[in-house]
């Protein structure tokens, strides 16, 4: 029942986490018409607005808050 609830959460916080980092990817290339930049926005900085900045840094945290959640639901409940 803990597992499969974890995995739950899991996998929500996945999900939700990549479809804010995706959004606001989107915004930003809506907005300058630069796609080439996305790329850079992983290694570089570019000038997001503070919304989208806000959104994409509150999906990596769910992201990097979901692999926490895989990592100890492998170790408690290996499959």
């Amino acid at each position: 029942m803990l597992a499969t609830g974890m995995f739950t959460v899991q996998m929500a916080l996945l999900v939700v986490g990549l479809a804010m980092v995706t959004v606001s990817i989107a915004q930003y290339g809506k907005r300058t018409h630069d796609w080439g930049g996305i790329v850079k926005m992983f290694y570089k900085r570019v000038e997001m607005t503070s919304g989208e900045y806000k959104s994409y840094r509150l999906g990596i945290a769910l992201l990097v808050i979901g692999v926490v959640i895989r990592i100890v639901n492998l170790t408690f409940w290996p499959v």
